[in-house]
Parts: structure tokens; sequence; C-alpha cells
């Protein structure tokens, strides 16, 4: 795990800020100063909030010792207010501490309180946390390795629509890893993290429709999500794609192509056979 991967909830504070329906006296001011950007301000209203045991402005001074935000960076200072917030049941400064243990940032590094607190945010529903308890079964790391264990968490955040492990759980049935070998299965799970333009997932599911693995041989809709996988930065997409045009019949390899000029990143085709018939 690591910081470049965006695991913890840094960007996600104006979105929590935009939903809350805090009533606390100074949760208000502090949050229109947030979203001025006038990040002192802020903490002058969130601290003494925090200071007083609300667990929200506890996440959000977290966040802001976290990033600097009115105040000089300090994990250290991030960690402790996550606890403290994280012991009252906030999910995400749960995650976040988590994510702290497992990077040894702000405390010492410990890949079991690290699993310790993502399964507490997991169990009650947090779906980055669901993700992060799949990989970490996964590779064992703080906790004993156990495919069957990880592809549970996969799916569960995979219901909740989180496309990278949309895509995994996928691979796990393709593979029969802590789940029984379903290809029909995993074509409908990579499918459906294809279509919220995840490219590794169009890559994936590209060449399940070239081979008909899981779903029926077509070289069509093949070649139109090689091509947007290709379009959005995937290295061997355009090569196999391109391979295409060697065994493709010259109407599939149209219909592939009008399939890819009709998927925007804001609103993806539907991946179907009725696409063919448009």
């Amino acid at each position: 795990m690591n910081k470049s991967s965006t695991l913890r909830q840094l960007p996600l504070i104006l979105l929590f800020l935009l939903s809350s329906n805090h009533a606390f006296a100074g949760f208000d001011e502090g949050k229109a100063a947030m979203l001025s950007h006038d990040y002192t301000k802020a903490m002058q209203e969130f601290l003494p909030l925090a200071k007083s045991g609300d667990a929200k402005s506890q996440h959000i001074v977290g966040m802001m010792y976290d990033e600097g935000q009115g105040v000089k960076q300090s994990y250290t200072e991030a960690a402790a207010w996550y606890e403290k917030a994280g012991l009252q049941g906030d999910l995400d400064s749960q995650y976040n501490l988590g994510v702290m243990y497992a990077q040894g940032q702000g405390v010492a590094r410990n890949d079991e309180k690290a699993a310790t607190w993502f399964n507490k945010a997991a169990e009650k529903g947090h779906v980055l946390s669901q993700f992060a308890l799949g990989r970490i079964y996964t590779i064992g790391r703080g906790v004993k390795q156990d495919d069957k264990t990880a592809a549970k968490w996969y799916r569960k955040a995979a219901e909740q629509n989180h496309f990278k492990a949309q895509l995994v759980y996928g691979q796990i049935c393709a593979e029969g890893r802590g789940v029984a070998k379903n290809e029909k299965e995993a074509a409908k799970w990579i499918q459906k993290s294809a279509e919220q333009g995840h490219m590794k997932a169009q890559y994936a599911l590209a060449q399940m429709y070239r081979d008909g693995r899981g779903v029926a041989k077509n070289h069509a809709l093949s070649y139109a999500l090689f091509d947007v996988a290709g379009r959005d930065g995937h290295g061997a997409a355009m090569q196999e794609r391109d391979a295409l045009l060697k065994t493709a019949a010259p109407e599939q390899i149209a219909q592939g192509k009008l399939l890819a000029s009709q998927w925007v990143k804001a609103s993806p085709i539907v991946i179907s056979e009725a696409n063919l018939l448009k």
C-alpha cells in the first residue's frame, strides 16, 4: 500500500463538508472557511469542537494535519485525531488510521493494527476498508493469508460498485481462487468494472470476448474494448486490437470501430450484443 494510490480519503473532505448536516456551533463556520480555502480559520473553528469530543470534527482536524491545511503538516497529530474519531466509530477515520499503520506514517508500522482498523470499518460497510482487507488477505499482511476471506471482502466492495474490486473479484472467479471457478461470473464482474471506464477491466474483457471465455465470442466487442483501453493508456491493448485485423471479418471490425467511437468516459456504452444492432 502506498500513498500515491490515494488510499486515504484526503480529497473527500470537501464532499463530506458539502453533505454534512452537523448542527454544532462553529461547525458551519468551519465548513464555510474550508470551502473558501481559509484553512487557518477552519482549524480555529473545528479544533475546539474536536477537543470537546465531536467525532466528525476530530476526523476533519486529522485530515487537516494530514495535509498541512491551516496547521503545520504532522502525521503524528493526524493519526492521534483519527484514533480519537475512530474509537467513536467514525469509519473514514478508522480507514485512514489503518492506512497510516500500514505505511508507518505518524505511528510505528504495525500490519496487525492496520488490519484491525480496516476490519472495524469494513464490518460497517466501508467500501475502501473492504477493498483493503481483500488485498491484505490476498498477500497475508497482518493477517493469515486466506484466499477465501480475500474473495469475501473483494465481493463486498464490488457489490458497492468499487470498480477495482469488481475487476479483482472477476479475476478471482476466473481463476477459482477462494471461490469456485466460474468464467461467466468472472465476465459479469469484469464487465461492471469495464463499464465504469477501468481500462484494465476493458482490456481483460476484450480478451474474454476475443477468446469466448465466459461470454460468447464476439470480435466486434473485443475490438471496441481493446480500442477504448488503448485510448485510455493501456500499453498492450492497441497491439491486440490490431492483431484482430488479421483474424476478424471486415464487418466485425467496422462494428467494433463504431462501438469504440460511441464510448465516452462520462457515458460509456453498455457492453452487450444489443449494441451491435444499433
